[in-house]
Order: structure tokens, then sequence, then C-alpha cells
């Protein structure tokens, strides 16, 4: 975020159905509190790539990965929006970035008003618990965080 840049809700979206559901209850919060929309995607870089192909062939490599990671991104946008009752009118801005989930979105809850994520489960017992990436960003964020469960 820039200085520039105004305080908003972040969501974080990895292409995932609960992360999905995340990017709606997102867009409802940023229309009802007037604010941006931050819909976040993180690609962790790969330190053992670096040793294999170090230089210039990372560099655009992630570039590239980063690019397409955008058009993903910006199409599950434009799918969320299209399945929702009421069309989100507010303002996105899809950002992509280097890191993981947990360092990104951490770090944008320092700046920001609201970080929204999705829960996972795969059934049973584990239905009860939070991903791991959900479950840093409640313990550890700077603003308040909302987990959107199935």
């Amino acid at each position: 975020m820039t200085d520039a840049e105004p305080k908003g809700v972040v969501v974080g979206v990895d292409g995932s159905e609960p992360s999905r559901r995340a990017l709606d209850w997102a867009m409802t919060e940023a229309e009802l509190r007037e604010l941006p929309l931050y819909v976040v995607t993180a690609q962790p870089a790969t330190p053992g790539y670096v040793v294999i192909a170090p230089g210039p062939h990372y560099q655009e490599d992630l570039e590239r990965t980063l690019t397409e990671l955008r058009i993903r991104t910006e199409a599950t946008v434009s799918e969320v929006n299209g399945e929702r009752e009421h069309t989100f009118g507010g303002h996105a801005v899809v950002q992509v970035h280097a890191g993981t989930a947990t360092e990104v979105l951490l770090g944008m809850s320092e700046r920001h008003e609201l970080v929204v994520v999705g829960s996972r489960g795969s059934g049973g017992f584990a239905r009860l618990l939070l991903g791991s990436v959900s479950t840093a960003v409640v313990h550890h964020a700077a603003c308040p965080v909302l987990v959107v469960r199935g």
C-alpha cells in the first residue's frame, strides 16, 4: 500500500471455494463500509529455484507467474461478482504479491481496516479447524479479521 492508497477491506483469494465465499463476503463488507476492496493473491518465492536457475530466468518466471495469477484472480472476481444477488458496486483492486499468503495478509493488516479469509476443512473433525493461513492471520493480524466458513 502506498501513502496515497486509501484504507480498505482486504480479502485473500487463491481460487478455492472457501476463498470465493470470502471474496463474496468481502464485497459486501466493502460496500457496507464504503471502502475500497483489495483482492490479494500471493505466490511464494522458491529460494531453491534461485540456486538451480539464478539470474534473469528466475525473475522472468516469477513475473510470468504473477501475471498469470493476476489474470486468474481478475477472472475469479468477475465470476463471483456475476454470481452475486446484487452486483458489487464498489471499487476493487486486484493485487498479486510475491511471498506467502500469511506474510502478505499480515503485512496488509497493518494498513487496512479488515482482512477477510476463507476457512477450510476436509470433513469430519478437520471441519472444526481453520486452515494454516486463516489461523495465522487470526492470531497475528493488526486489524479485525473475518473468517468465512462454508
